[in-house]
């Protein structure tokens, strides 16, 4: 069993890189599917159910709604960008299913809905796809992982994302609570579960179900694999008091660029050269002892542009400008800028760089019109692993939301369903 989550962030460490294949960037050294991005050019990837654009891609099977995958290319020529997709087990490594078992339909496709930017100064063009469609329907309850790749070649991937088909079978009960250990207590917090699986057969919960909890929609911030507490007919029940324990972390920062005409808070200056350049007032960090109640999107971003019909295509991409101020640089480590706005990826493009003379880290983006959360994040050298309160502070009172996944694996099965989740959000 997974110890706390409260230690320790193992995220996704990548370099933007061209030609690179399916098994070898998808699936990881552990055999483990990740999220990522491989082009620079690629940009505000969202992927959500049909009719909200904030929600988790995970869709029971009885619904008869799609996912919506939308995403900008940073150019004025079309590309050719098919997909496919993989089944994968609780833990996100490949299951063993055939492509026939879980899809009904091709096993690729093209996507095909594409539609130029209108009176923007960058010049892109704006995809989309929804899953299921005419051409593939997905057969199995699970786990899977989305590919996109360039030229028909399943070879050059572009970027990849998670998402869910789940059966809904059984009713999920959570509740976010302040920990009771004391060693947690003041910056974490504690998730408790009880499954209520009445008419869903489960002779063995220990051996057969396991269960997964996400913050905020990091898929590489989670705890996982966890099995019942409590064994009642018909319950199980994850109450324990230190296994299910997040690191809280503090509110979001948060921007807003739809106007180039009027700057928003925290905007200072609003500037042109070629492109428009936003200008943030200088962050610093926040003090350990001290929580700050803001209202946040828990790390995503909402694109949104004044005076226009449809942002997906006439919101323009800006250059944003951030200063964090600390009289000494971190050493043996670099800060990054992380959230939704870069993928939760740690590469060149959001690292940021100290400069002496101004005693203040110092970073630029190139990021689409819209309200954008974000948090400053230390990653120490030679490693994937971190504390997100280095330089945020972390509160048991900070408004986050979990995912809960129930997976179940019956006797015979060589796949492990998705028996049930659930969203729940703090309420201190």
């Amino acid at each position: 069993m997974n110890k706390p989550a409260v230690f320790l962030i193992a995220l996704t460490i990548s370099l933007f890189s061209e030609g690179i294949s399916a098994q070898s960037s998808v699936f990881d050294e552990t055999g483990i599917a990740r999220e990522f991005v491989a082009e620079e050019g690629i940009k505000t990837i969202q992927f959500y159910r049909e009719g909200w654009q904030e929600s988790y891609p995970v869709i029971t099977q009885s619904e008869g709604i799609s996912l919506m995958l939308e995403f900008d290319e940073l150019s004025d020529r079309y590309s050719d960008f098919n997909y496919l997709v993989y089944h994968c087990n609780a833990d996100w490594s490949r299951s063993d299913l055939t492509e026939q078992e879980y899809t009904d339909g091709y096993l690729d496709g093209r996507i095909d809905d594409i539609e130029p930017s209108f009176n923007t100064y960058y010049s892109y063009n704006h995809y989309k796809l929804a899953l299921p469609n005419d051409q593939m329907k997905f057969t199995r309850s699970g786990n899977y992982i989305l590919v996109v790749y360039r030229d028909y070649d399943p070879e050059q991937v572009v970027f990849s994302r998670r998402f869910m088909i789940s059966e809904a079978k059984v009713n999920i009960q959570a509740d976010v609570k302040r920990p009771v250990l004391s060693i947690y207590r003041e910056n974490g917090q504690e998730v408790d579960v009880s499954i209520n699986y009445a008419g869903y057969r489960i002779d063995d919960p220990m051996g057969q179900t396991t269960l997964s909890i996400y913050q905020n929609g990091i898929w590489d911030y989670g705890i996982t694999g966890l099995k019942p507490l409590f064994i009642n007919p018909d319950e199980l029940i994850y109450d324990y008091q230190e296994e299910n324990i997040f690191l809280a972390g503090n509110e979001y920062r948060m921007f807003n660029t739809r106007n180039t005409e009027v700057r928003e808070d925290p905007v200072v200056s609003i500037d042109f050269a070629d492109y428009y350049h936003f200008q943030l007032k200088p962050d610093e960090p926040n003090p350990p002892h001290l929580y700050f109640d803001r209202d946040d999107l828990n790390g995503r971003f909402f694109i949104e542009a004044v005076n226009t019909r449809d942002a997906a295509v006439e919101a323009d991409y800006v250059y944003v400008h951030f200063k964090l101020k600390m009289p000494f640089p971190l050493y043996d480590g670099n800060v990054y800028i992380a959230g939704a706005c870069t993928n939760w990826q740690f590469n060149d493009m959001n690292r940021m760089e100290y400069n002496d003379d101004e005693q203040a880290y110092r970073a630029m983006l190139l990021l689409k019109q819209g309200n954008q959360n974000y948090r400053y994040i230390f990653l120490p050298d030679n490693s994937n692993e971190f504390d997100i309160s280095e330089i945020e502070g972390s509160h048991y009172q900070t408004n986050n939301e979990y995912l809960v996944l129930f997976y179940y694996r019956g006797y015979g099965d060589r796949y492990d369903r998705l028996a049930g989740h659930q969203v729940v959000h703090t309420n201190f």
